[in-house]
């Protein structure tokens, strides 16, 4: 009885308070070691009668940003290696960044689940679940986005998890139950991102990379850049190079009047994009992005940007 109370209480803590908190923080790196770190805490108060679902789904996200990190930093090291010709240190490197790919999945695809546990499933748009506050539909949308993410991961990883495709069609489903303009372009950027890289769910006619551009400016508009992400890494999966740049572009380019309630989901979309960018300078340069230069490449001249090129080479 004790042990339920006070997993209820620290539930209702989380969801009243601390998720607010944490939401206005930008230091990802605190995000990722509170996800890893109060995860398993958290849960181990099911086992008890407490219900710790939509919690969890934030938690678990969070901890995969950790994994996301270290998969990045070893894909950096086999571009090194590769561009080095150093066959052995390159095959080091991408047996490690599939490992920690395997794990973000793990953490992405429990997030999902968790959403799915607490909300159901999205069958038809009568399916959608009655979102009481602002809480909940930052707790579905991020199941969403976690689905897709899992989906990425475990690609990565050779599906070495074998997660089920058919999440893409379910959440391109759910997304329809959020409202596009009140979450900074995102549920309207995540269908516009399957559609991208997954052409049979997409509606007749439509452009999705035009839709891809309309949710950015709609996340640059409201200062919360997320919808950015979904532009940028649609793009890149399909290979569209200009996209991707001007994706980079426009993202360091609206980096004011930002939104510090949602400073946490920002950073989020900063630490991804920043990630793309950087595998970009290692295949090209050898060397990531210089410090300050998102949205610069080594190919370009600087213009009007602070960054001068030709000292970094």
């Amino acid at each position: 009885m004790v042990y339920k109370t006070t997993g209820d209480i620290l539930v209702n803590f989380g969801r009243g308070e601390m998720t607010a908190y944490v939401m206005t923080y930008d230091d990802l790196g605190m995000a990722c070691a509170t996800g890893e770190g109060f995860t398993p805490f958290l849960t181990s108060f099911e086992t008890v009668g407490s219900k710790p679902n939509r919690l969890s789904v934030l938690m678990n996200t969070m901890a995969a940003t950790c994994s996301d990190a270290q998969a990045a930093e070893e894909e950096l090291r086999y571009l090194r290696a590769m561009n080095k010709g150093d066959v052995t240190e390159a095959q080091d490197a991408r047996a490690a960044q599939k490992r920690y790919a395997q794990l973000s999945a793990k953490r992405q695809y429990e997030a999902y689940r968790r959403m799915v546990k607490q909300y159901g499933e999205i069958e038809t748009l009568d399916d959608c679940p009655r979102l009481r506050q602002d809480f909940d539909e930052i707790v579905f949308m991020t199941g969403l986005l976690s689905g897709v993410q899992s989906l990425l991961n475990d690609a990565a990883s050779d599906v070495s998890l074998g997660i089920p495709r058919d999440i893409a069609a379910k959440v391109e489903r759910a997304a329809q139950c959020l409202d596009n303009e009140k979450w900074w372009g995102v549920p309207r950027g995540i269908r516009a991102s399957l559609w991208n890289i997954l052409p049979m769910l997409a509606p007749d006619n439509v452009d999705a990379m035009a839709e891809l551009r309309q949710a950015a400016q709609r996340g640059y508009d409201s200062g919360v850049r997320l919808s950015s992400t979904l532009y940028v890494i649609s793009a890149y999966s399909t290979g569209d190079d200009d996209e991707v740049r001007n994706g980079l572009r426009g993202f360091a380019q609206h980096d004011e009047n930002l939104n510090p309630d949602y400073a946490m989901m920002d950073a989020i979309a900063g630490f991804m994009l920043l990630g793309i960018s950087d595998r970009l300078w290692t295949e090209a340069t050898g060397k990531r992005t210089p410090f300050g230069g998102l949205g610069t490449f080594w190919d370009e001249s600087t213009g009007d940007s602070d960054i001068n090129i030709d000292d970094l080479l």
